[in-house]
């Protein structure tokens, strides 16, 4: 759960970059003289980026059997995503890690087309709102992000670029298979002239869904069998985008987006009911001059509407609706950047502000089991303002040496907090914070081939609004306190590493180190600070024979993060193309006056290695075969192996394959977890959540151009 405080929405311009660049002829998924942006504002072949970067394109995501980006981006280096599937954990429960950061809150930014994706009061990702067919390619930067990027990008970015139009065209996709699972979309572009195109992309994806929870599981030391109420969770979603691109003269160019999505979803227990509801609108309008400059102009507002329900058992078979939570959540921002490029040793030179505004709240509402509302609605809250300020320049002081610099200053404020959670703080007081974060990319091209670069860079995460104010209860766990208080997380570190690149051959392996400060965790209550209220009995229940578990978020740890990574994408030649890729992960906790039994210990959620694989086939006729393999080594639920809180190792393959039947109509195969591997996925201290079973889903694409 928590929230993202986005500082920069300077990612339009980079978007809109990203679209006009071309690329090599290869369009296969190993494209290494693509074009890429995201790792240093300017536009440069991915072979040539002074920096730790992944690009996966759209001919991948497409090709493989994954349901959500997440499942496609499990196979990228670095990437330390949770384990189950994009629509069988609580919404809340998409809480990612990058770079061997715990994944107890998301640590990394996703962007698609400028906008962020992680949630504006929570930070948790909702990978459903990101259609896999309307996505052009997706840049992965590893590292510290602040300085270009702003305040969720502590560990990296992931920037979706969407599909712009460039001609008239029409693409549909339906499939239907295992578990009542079904897609349908369709994406439809129409040039109307040079100057003008539309497109529209609609997406509808569902399922029945499977048995989530084992049989029984042990945690803190108990057994706990599964409930009969326990059902399959189910998943629906819907996104519906539109697109005006327009480029009135041959300097000026522009777009407008209306995006909406929503689920729903049905989570363990027939009255687990969840659902959301987001629009959003964003726009750009950039300005090229004579002299190699330009000026960005871009604005999003993100209007979102998100209800659970949480139910609870009474006894081993019956349940009752312990508490709802209604969380509406406004989210704008826009940015104004100016870039120059110039043919001297200062290649190019970046200037932007940016400013970002959230506001929204939890409305909580807490039953008893006769139905009856045990305390008037809970209102947990507040504001956020983040202004900020960035400075960029790219130089050749020698032939082959490329250095990037950058620098943020970023100032944000909380205000209009509330946590009336009894029995209630009421009213906060506003709070401001500022921030300085630097980084620099070096890179130094031995030869044509090889290459040699590092960086140094420093970041920080700010509490989401979440984590401020919002205190909530459970009755089968505990009672979870905000904090109003709370410092940023700030990371400190850097990397080396070498680039190889041949013709059809990209590689790069990378050595980092972070230090995490301000970590923020729990404490425990002491029995003076006991709420009475809700029935919750902090500490030992004798009713229920449980420990429930009574905190308070604070900034109490400190920790190491450090690991190794490769990957190299081969396009082998005769139809073939392969990739690897591997990570080593060091991380681990290096203070905690709080839990010092914690020192030592594994951050939460990471596993120590990842290693992953694709081979693809392209026959001259058309027809194509595909798999990719993850071999991902165990994990913890939190810092306390004992716990029991354990993520299996696993081993996963996925399998696809099509074959054009027409020249306009391709049938295709696709099977996730061909072996049928079981493992719990996920492990926070509830019931645990298993991988995704052997699912096979088959179905028709239309592509008329």
């Amino acid at each position: 759960m928590k929230s993202m405080l986005l500082a920069s929405t300077c990612a339009f311009a980079l978007t809109n970059a990203a679209h006009a660049q071309t690329v090599a002829a290869n369009d296969g998924p190993n494209q290494v003289d693509e074009v890429v942006v995201t790792a240093s504002r300017t536009a440069e072949r991915l072979r040539d980026v002074p920096a730790s970067v992944s690009v996966v394109p759209a001919a991948q995501i497409k090709d493989t059997p994954a349901q959500g980006l997440n499942d496609t981006l499990r196979l990228v280096p670095g990437m330390n995503l949770t384990m189950i599937g994009p629509d069988v954990g609580h919404p809340t429960a998409y809480n990612e890690g990058m770079r061997g950061l715990p994944t107890t809150e998301t640590r990394f930014l996703v962007l698609m087309d400028g906008v962020p994706v992680n949630d504006p009061f929570f930070g948790y990702i909702q990978w459903n709102r990101i259609p896999l067919d309307n996505i052009d390619r997706v840049e992965i930067v590893r590292g510290g992000g602040s300085p270009l990027w702003g305040n969720t990008a502590m560990g990296g970015v992931v920037n979706v670029i969407t599909r712009a139009p460039t001609s008239t065209e029409l693409d549909v996709d339906a499939a239907g298979g295992s578990y009542g699972s079904y897609r349908a979309s369709a994406y439809g572009a129409y040039r109307v002239s040079d100057q003008f195109a539309l497109s529209l992309n609609t997406a509808f994806s569902g399922t029945a869904g499977y048995q989530t929870t084992p049989a029984s599981w042990t945690s803190y030391g108990s057994t706990t069998l599964r409930s009969p109420v326990y059902t399959p969770t189910s998943f629906n979603a819907r996104n519906v985008g539109l697109r005006a691109d327009f480029e009135p003269s041959s300097d000026l160019t522009g777009f407008l987006v209306v995006n909406y999505h929503s689920n729903d979803q049905v989570l363990s227990t027939p009255i687990g009911l969840d659902s959301q509801q987001t629009w959003t609108y964003s726009g750009q309008i950039k300005k090229t001059f004579d002299n190699g400059g330009a000026l960005t102009a871009t604005a999003f507002h993100d209007d979102s509407h998100f209800v659970t329900n949480n139910p609870h058992l009474l006894s081993f078979t019956t349940e009752y609706n312990s508490n709802v939570h209604t969380t509406p959540v406004n989210d704008t921002g826009g940015s104004l950047t100016w870039s120059q490029d110039l043919p001297t040793i200062l290649k190019s030179y970046s200037l932007g502000v940016d400013v970002h505004a959230i506001s929204g709240e939890d409305d909580a509402q807490y039953y008893l089991p006769s139905g009856a509302l045990a305390v008037p609605t809970i209102v947990g809250g507040g504001k956020q303002l983040f202004v900020g300020g960035f400075a960029e320049v790219r130089l050749e002081p020698v032939k082959r040496l490329e250095i990037v610099g950058s620098v943020r200053y970023q100032y944000y404020r909380n205000f209009d907090g509330i946590d009336t959670f009894p029995p209630a703080i009421g009213a906060i007081p506003a709070s401001s914070k500022t921030s300085t974060d630097p980084r620099v990319n070096v890179r130094y091209a031995v030869t044509d081939s090889l290459a040699l670069r590092g960086a140094y860079y420093q970041s920080f995460r700010a509490p989401t609004l979440d984590q401020l104010y919002r205190t909530y209860a459970d009755t089968t766990a505990g009672i979870y306190e905000g904090n109003p208080f709370l410092k940023p997380e700030t990371l400190e570190g850097g990397e080396v590493g070498l680039d190889f690149n041949r013709p059809g051959f990209r590689s790069q392996l990378t050595f980092y180190s972070t230090t995490i400060t301000n970590l923020i965790t729990q404490r425990n209550l002491v029995p003076s600070e006991y709420p009475t209220t809700l029935g919750v009995v902090c500490g030992y229940d004798p009713a229920t024979y449980a420990y429930l578990t009574c905190t308070r978020n604070i900034n109490a740890a400190s920790a190491l993060a450090r690991g190794v990574e490769f990957e190299a994408d081969w396009n082998v030649g005769h139809g073939v193309t392969a990739g690897l890729a591997y990570t080593y992960t060091d991380s681990h906790y290096t203070s905690n006056p709080e839990d010092p039994t914690a020192v030592g210990e594994r951050l939460e959620g990471v596993p120590m290695h990842n290693v992953s694989g694709h081979v693809a086939y392209q026959a001259p006729a058309g027809w194509r075969i595909a798999t990719d393999l993850r071999w991902v080594s165990k994990s913890y639920g939190d810092a306390h192996p004992d716990d029991g809180l354990i993520q299996n190792a696993h081993f996963v393959m996925d399998v696809s394959g099509s074959y054009p039947l027409t020249r306009y109509l391709q049938a295709y195969v696709q099977i996730q977890n061909l072996t049928n591997s079981r493992y719990i996925a996920q492990n926070g201290g509830g019931a645990p959540i298993l991988g995704t079973p052997f699912e096979v889903m088959s179905g028709f694409r239309l592509t008329l151009r």
